[in-house]
């Protein structure tokens, strides 16, 4: 019996590296940013220094407000899920994780410095920004519609992987799938903004998860086809995707089905004489 545990022990120590590791990268992709490219002015008043910071400041400004932009306009095929989407909009101020200069110069003529930079932006700030509260009633209307969002992506990511088993990466291109990765990270940074009732945090969390698994799955599939091509990369993408599906498929039985506009008329009862 002994000797059984210790063989046990070992295994799970063993492939204790590995399951932490995939579970560090599904998580990632919550932290995950949108990445947008600003320019940047500054006036020169006698300093160029000061100039070029004001012009950095002036294009990490306008970076958040792109990535808003991209937010709010990011296609969508549900249209209640987009009123939600628009209402996280309206609180999140976003806040730029990391940037890059792209490029720099000094207008002397119009006295003026001229930055282009890339920003990663994070829309939803935990530390700074309040979340969007869902009481029960809120989280009961709104939520159905953006699971079944995220069915309608992650449909889109399950023909990336027919394509790819049937072999007809032909009809795949890379900003197909730099795109609908994004729709995942926005929808992971709206996700991160919710506050759900106290009984619906473990629902809460297993869409976030889903979608999570589901954004690394489409990075995975785009590194096969468009990167190195490791079959490692494929063989985890399928093992992501597909745990996301079952996620998926279990918050799309529990979910309430929403009735139509009209009443619904009380069934007939005979009376009784």
């Amino acid at each position: 019996m002994k000797k059984t545990s210790l063989i046990f022990l070992f295994i799970v120590s063993s492939l204790y590296p590995l399951i932490s590791n995939a579970v560090e990268q599904a998580s990632e992709e919550e932290n995950e940013t949108i990445e947008v490219t600003a320019d940047g002015v500054g006036t020169i008043k006698g300093d160029a220094a000061d100039a070029r910071r004001s012009a950095i400041d002036d294009g990490l400004r306008i970076a958040v407000e792109q990535a808003k932009g991209v937010f709010v306009k990011a296609e969508t095929a549900v249209e209640s899920y987009a009123a939600v989407k628009d209402e996280i909009a309206t609180k999140c101020k976003g806040y730029v994780k990391t940037y890059k200069i792209l490029n720099e110069n000094k207008d002397d003529k119009a006295s003026l410095y001229r930055v282009r930079l890339q920003a990663a932006v994070l829309l939803s700030d935990p530390k700074e920004s309040a979340p969007v509260v869902f009481d029960e009633q809120k989280f009961e209307d709104k939520i159905p519609d953006v699971i079944k969002e995220a069915i309608a992506i992650s449909k889109k990511t399950n023909a990336v992987a027919e394509m790819i088993g049937t072999k007809r990466t032909a009809e795949l291109n890379p900003e197909m799938l730099k795109k609908l990765r994004q729709r995942y990270l926005i929808m992971i940074q709206m996700l991160n903004s919710i506050e759900p009732p106290r009984g619906r945090v473990e629902k809460h969390r297993m869409l976030k998860k889903a979608i999570a698994l589901k954004a690394r799955a489409t990075r995975l599939y785009g590194e096969y086809v468009f990167g190195k091509g490791r079959s490692e990369s494929l063989k985890s993408a399928n093992t992501l995707n597909k745990e996301a599906n079952a996620i998926l498929r279990d918050l799309k039985e529990r979910a309430p089905q929403k009735t139509s506009g009209l009443k619904q008329r009380p069934p007939h009862r005979p009376q009784m004489r």
